[in-house]
């Protein structure tokens, strides 16, 4: 009889601790990747560089303009943001554009809801 006990207590040690092996160190998950971004650029088609105009996601699409982006934060020209707020090739609501006034109801673009996004004005 103390054989057995003996027997069952080693078992029982033994089974406990490949459980706790297997179930702590084993079978560990690996971590989610981060979603890659996956910039597109947009340029401004608007007819008048308003905050409203500006901010209009509709003025927005990936057909380049007649181009003259210089940098220069005065009027809206093009950006370049993650392709989760463009969808036909046109910028979507989401994208929630902020303007900065530069002068006499012109505006450029100095945001979004994409944080990375980059903006390249233009002079007027």
């Amino acid at each position: 009889m103390k054989t057995l006990k003996k027997i069952s207590f080693g078992a029982f040690a033994f089974i406990l601790g490949l459980t706790l092996v297997l179930t702590q160190s084993a079978f560990k998950g690996t971590t989610l990747k981060t979603i890659k971004r996956i910039p597109l650029t947009v340029y401004y088609h608007g007819t008048t560089f308003s905050q409203a105009s500006v901010t209009n996601e509709s003025n927005w699409s990936t057909t380049p303009n007649d181009g003259g982006c210089d940098e220069e934060p005065e009027v809206a020209c093009q950006m370049t943001i993650d392709s989760q707020f463009i969808s036909g090739g046109t910028l979507q609501q989401d994208a929630d554009l902020q303007a900065t006034e530069f002068d006499n109801d012109n505006y450029f673009v100095s945001g979004s809801d994409d944080p990375a996004a980059e903006y390249i004005n233009r002079s007027l």
